[in-house]
């Protein structure tokens, strides 16, 4: 198992993701818990963690308010990414995928 402090945005994001689509990890699972730790305190760099964040961040708050604040601090990092889109500095397909997690959610 890799630390917290040495798992990549990158890896986490897989780990997540693979766990995820697997039957529901559950509360415990400290892999998908540490993996969804940093993907939540991660600013996103491009439209692609934006997406992952906000699927990551929708999955935590349909499962309850955290105690850890990160789902906090996810939403404002978005937020911030989101400002700069606005401005033309983020790749416009951005909002396409974002409905796409959005409509995930939502189902």
């Amino acid at each position: 198992s890799v630390p917290m402090s040495l798992m990549s945005f990158e890896s986490a994001s897989r780990l997540w993701l693979d766990l995820a689509d697997a039957e529901d990890p559950g509360p415990g699972d400290d892999a998908y818990d540490r993996a969804e730790q940093l993907i939540l305190e991660h600013r996103p760099r491009n439209d692609h963690e934006a997406v992952l964040i906000a699927e990551v961040l929708a999955e935590s708050i349909l499962g309850g308010e955290r105690s850890d604040g990160r789902d906090v601090l996810a939403a404002r990092n978005l937020q911030v990414w989101i400002g700069r889109s606005l401005t033309g500095e983020v790749a416009p397909t951005a909002a396409r995928t974002l409905a796409r997690v959005a409509a995930r959610v939502a189902a």
